[in-house]
């Protein structure tokens, strides 16, 4: 529950004449915007069966959405709407649901795009993030040669900033669907980066309206960083934003645009 309040101070002031003047000042609550709180399906989950598929998807937020400007909308691999485009509020938890068309619900990687408006400052906020379903009976399938040779090779960038630090990034293995980045930070010549806080990956993909879908890398090694996930829900042109917060020192942002068929 937000507490709103309006504060009157009273300011006396003595002018040269000896007249005294009151002057109210309104201090006004301040607001955050809406973010979510939780998810169903959670980001990055992967859902064994279609059985298991819950029949709508839930956010709820830090503050009260207005369902009339806002929306959820769920999106397969072909970026198709498997939702029933039917948005709910509900004001006693601060949440809004939409439900999923079960006949359109496949294995795959769903993305889920929402925007929402603030009842109580005004204000938009929007984001993305994805679950998958898959089929038990396919985990008992060996793969065939055929999808073995058709294996992705993988992408492979490296990237020196303008403040000499060196980005090694790596996509295993670079398809629609589950992968494995990895980023190896380093200085130009050699040495280690010691003050580095956390390494953010953000993956948007503006000719189909994804994202920004984000993801903290964890670390796995001395300047070697990984995540992984469905963050490339969809073949077509990915743009990848990493940024390296340094203790002490500006932030590196470096964008990477990748193809994926």
């Amino acid at each position: 529950m937000n507490f709103s309040a309006i504060l009157f101070i009273a300011v006396v002031s003595i002018v040269g004449t000896g007249i005294l003047i009151l002057t109210s000042v309104s201090l006004l609550p301040v607001f955050g915007h809406a973010s979510p709180v939780t998810y169903l399906p959670q980001p990055n989950e992967i859902i064994d069966s279609l059985k298991s598929v819950p029949d709508q998807v839930t956010i709820e937020f830090t503050e009260n959405p207005e369902s009339r400007a806002s929306s959820i909308k769920v999106m397969n691999s072909n970026n198709e709407r498997i939702d029933n485009n039917d948005l709910k509020a509900h004001d006693s938890d601060k949440s809004l649901s939409v439900t999923l068309d079960s006949s359109n619900i496949i294995p795959g990687v769903y993305t889920v795009n929402w925007l929402v408006l603030s009842k109580d400052d005004g204000h938009i906020t929007k984001g993305s993030y994805v679950f998958s379903v898959e089929d038990n009976s396919s985990k008992t399938q060996q793969p065939s040669e055929q999808n073995i040779s058709n294996v992705s090779p993988g992408y492979s960038t490296n990237i020196t900033t303008a403040d000499n630090v060196v980005l090694d990034f790596d996509i295993t293995t670079f398809k629609v669907g589950p992968n494995t980045f990895d980023l190896h930070i380093y200085h130009v010549n050699g040495t280690a980066i010691e003050n580095i806080r956390n390494v953010f990956l953000e993956f948007n993909n503006p000719d189909k309206n994804l994202g920004p879908l984000v993801d903290t890398m964890k670390k796995v090694g001395e300047d070697n960083y990984s995540s992984t996930g469905n963050y490339l829900s969809q073949e077509g042109k990915w743009e990848i934003k990493i940024t390296v917060q340094r203790i002490g020192e500006y932030d590196i942002n470096q964008r990477i645009d990748v193809d994926v068929k």
